[in-house]
């Protein structure tokens, strides 16, 4: 890890843009891309960050300048493959496979899937089929267009969309997030339902509430993104 360089961290406009300046020098991608910033509340994000680095600096620690490198030096170079990608989750999503047993689970999962199907069906000109069970269902072929579509090309959307994407199952889940028509607890509860059952049914292991509580909070961190864009 580097030793921490820097005294002062601020956020400066730029043309239409925004930047962070770690003392008088302006922050780059590990590309060494130019990292222009599309809104001062974003650039925030990644100034608060490196703000909160003590002595020595910890990337795992800074998620928001990581979604940020990645849209930057890779999702920009590939946006129609990264949306591509992301699409295929649709084409096995999460909220399309329905547990056969038992029947309190089965209603649990229909009460709170079957409303954002309901509503990615009439967002995004889709057809969902449903199934009961883990055998892989083929959904329509035009689904992967219109989800790849819905997700776009701009990088920095983008790259949290995927993330979310592979985070939640669920390419739906992701775009429910993105377009504030969830909340991340929401998100998580609904990508998450399965195992939050067997927790009401049987009691919390610790290893396994440690690693959703984790997930929660990544969650949480890419709605942030989301809502600074």
């Amino acid at each position: 890890m580097a030793k921490r360089f820097y005294e002062t961290v601020k956020v400066e406009a730029r043309d239409a843009a925004f930047v962070v300046l770690l003392d008088a020098r302006e922050l780059k991608t590990p590309a060494k891309k130019p990292m222009l910033l599309p809104s001062a509340a974003l650039a925030q994000l990644v100034a608060d960050e490196w703000q909160a680095q003590d002595d020595e600096i910890v990337p795992d620690s800074m998620p928001i300048m990581r979604m940020v490198s990645t849209a930057l030096d890779r999702v920009a170079d590939m946006p129609m493959e990264t949306a591509e990608a992301f699409a295929a989750y649709a084409m096995s999503d999460l909220l399309c496979y329905r547990a056969e047993h038992p029947q309190k689970l089965v209603e649990k999962q229909a009460d709170s899937w079957d409303p954002l199907l309901d509503w990615a069906t009439s967002r995004f000109d889709v057809s969902m089929v449903v199934t009961a069970g883990i055998l892989p269902v083929d959904q329509p072929e035009e689904n992967q267009t219109r989800f790849a579509s819905a997700a776009g090309e701009e990088p920095l959307r983008l790259t949290a969309l995927a993330h979310l994407a592979a985070l939640l199952g669920s390419a739906i889940l992701a775009l429910a997030l993105g377009e504030a028509h969830i909340s991340p607890r929401q998100a998580y509860e609904l990508a998450f339902l399965d195992d939050l059952y067997q927790i009401d049914e049987w009691g919390v292991d610790e290893e396994a509430g440690a690693r959703l509580d984790k997930i929660e909070l990544e969650i949480a961190t890419v709605a942030r993104y989301l809502s600074a864009l």
